[in-house]
């Protein structure tokens, strides 16, 4: 039994191995322009990433002593398995290419004939993981079934219980401090924070943190598990195939949700995305997986008090929601926190708000009784109360029903705190409404390169713990990505020859 002192080395000093190692492999002119051919962007893009505080936040997941031999480095574990979900391989293909690429060993921080194998790639992955098991729940459960009644083109499911939003926000107000349970994920999320979030919110790629505008958005996510499960009973030998015995299931915590777009069910989870609004590479701040069949509403209010835990230090400005999100409770919980909403209407629930014998559209605006929309004149910035004005009045011609003897006009006022939903603090009819919510697309694009760029579906996993790793990996990518690109806009990247020679200097 040996004391084992876990410990990484510095950035600078990775920077100084990596340089050492490709003068030694690649230290001729033609292997220099090999170099510089085809693995130029893979060097510029790794290089960067600091991860030397990988070790002490991983710590609390290695033994202090051991029988076998020293671990490896936690922060070349996890800047090879970077590498790896960058260039799309598996873990066996990984390991077969640092064995047979001296720069993809070198890049991760191995030296070349030193690399590790499959089962130190899932050891670490099981570190990442604060759970005895990938699966969150029970292997052994009875048959899910399949929803018969078919869902709407672009309509979200509808909850079971259509009161479960408005209890889960009333719960939410009721506490003074944020109540935060402990996540499985929690060590992925506070490398992620740390390692690429944080840096990248220094490099004003992801807005004002003192006024952070925030999408949510929710994405389906099948699972390479059967729906069916493994049959644990002899049920079949008589022919019930449809038995409600308890089977056998691979992804035990997976379930059946609806997917609008696609018009089918799906068998995996939700997706459910918190990206920021002002970022210019629609980068994430707080991926996080869902049960497939949970409505997005109940997604947002889980989700958003997380958010608000992992980041304290930011003060959070709006929301940026879209029309499967327009639910009273949730205008409360965000004018509860001081964060205006930019949240669509949703036009099956919106109804028709009166008050005397004045009608409001949709969009927030009176409506005087001859059915002409009434003038906004001004309003109070810190109430969040709007003067609207006689159409008549303002546009100098006769109303044939005058509803006031004024010589003003019929005056009416609406306040954010009188109806969040219909008067929110910016108004719907504005441009800067219009402004404000066009950004809401970035989320779908963040999304779209999980999904399709970085083929999120396409490993077929099967626990809970595989997709989060994949999801906050893909996530981590993303940032690094962004990095590449402003280096690139910024012309500070040269050639992979001067690029070695900076850091020897810096080294000597």
């Amino acid at each position: 039994m040996i004391v084992v002192k876990l410990v990484s080395r510095t950035h600078q000093n990775y920077l100084i191995f990596v340089t050492e190692q490709l003068h030694k492999e690649y230290g001729t002119p033609a292997d220099l322009a090999l170099l510089q051919q085809f693995y130029s962007d893979l060097i510029f893009w790794i290089t960067p990433v600091d991860l030397s505080a990988t070790a002490s936040l991983m710590r609390s997941g290695y033994s202090p002593k051991t029988k076998g031999r020293k671990p490896r480095d936690p922060s070349d574990m996890l800047r090879s398995t970077l590498l790896m979900t960058k260039l799309g391989m598996s873990v066996d293909d990984w390991v077969c290419a640092l064995r047979t690429t001296p720069v993809y060993a070198i890049l991760s921080g191995f030296a070349p004939g030193d690399t590790p194998g499959v089962g130190t790639f899932y050891d670490f992955f099981r570190r990442l993981w604060k759970a005895s098991t990938p699966h969150k729940t029970g292997r052994r459960k009875r048959r899910l079934k399949k929803p018969r009644k078919k869902g709407k083109k672009n309509e979200k499911q509808e909850p079971k219980n259509p009161k479960i939003t408005e209890k889960l926000v009333s719960r939410v107000l009721r506490e003074e401090k944020i109540h935060y349970t402990p996540k499985e994920h929690d060590l992925l999320q506070h490398l992620f924070q740390t390692l690429f979030v944080l840096p990248s919110a220094a490099k004003g790629l992801l807005g004002d943190t003192r006024n952070f505008r925030v999408i949510g958005d929710g994405s389906p996510v099948a699972t390479g598990a059967r729906s069916y499960g493994k049959f644990l009973c002899d049920c079949r030998k008589t022919g019930n195939w449809k038995c409600d015995c308890k089977r056998q299931y691979a992804d035990p915590d997976a379930d059946w949700g609806w997917d609008s777009y696609r018009e089918r069910y799906y068998y995996g989870r939700t997706l459910y995305m918190f990206c920021a609004a002002d970022s210019p590479y629609n980068l994430p701040v707080y991926p996080r997986l869902f049960r497939a069949s949970q409505h997005d509403t109940v997604s947002w209010v889980c989700g958003y008090r997380e958010l608000r835990h992992w980041y304290p230090q930011w003060k959070l400005g709006e929301a940026i929601l879209d029309s499967a999100h327009d639910a009273l409770p949730i205008y409360t919980m965000l004018e509860h926190d001081d964060v205006s909403a930019i949240i669509d209407l949703n036009p099956r629930r919106s109804g028709k708000l009166v008050s005397g014998d004045i009608t409001f559209g949709t969009d927030g605006v009176p409506v005087c009784p001859i059915g002409r929309k009434m003038i906004n004149w001004g309003k109070n910035s810190k109430s969040f109360r709007n003067k609207w004005r006689c159409p008549a009045k303002v546009g100098k011609w006769e109303c044939p029903h005058p509803c006031s003897e004024s010589e003003y006009g019929r005056t009416v006022y609406t306040s954010t705190k009188d109806n969040p939903r219909f008067f929110p603090r910016i108004r719907r009819d504005s441009k800067e409404w219009t402004e404000r919510y066009a950004l809401r697309t970035g989320v779908e694009r963040c999304i779209k390169r999980q999904k399709v760029d970085y083929k999120l579906e396409s490993s077929r996993g099967r626990s809970s713990r595989h997709w989060n790793i994949r999801v906050y990996l893909i996530a981590m990518c993303q940032h690094a990505d962004a990095w590449l690109e402003e280096a690139k806009k910024q012309n500070r990247l040269t050639s992979v020859a001067e690029w070695l020679e900076t850091i020897a200097l810096m080294a000597a």
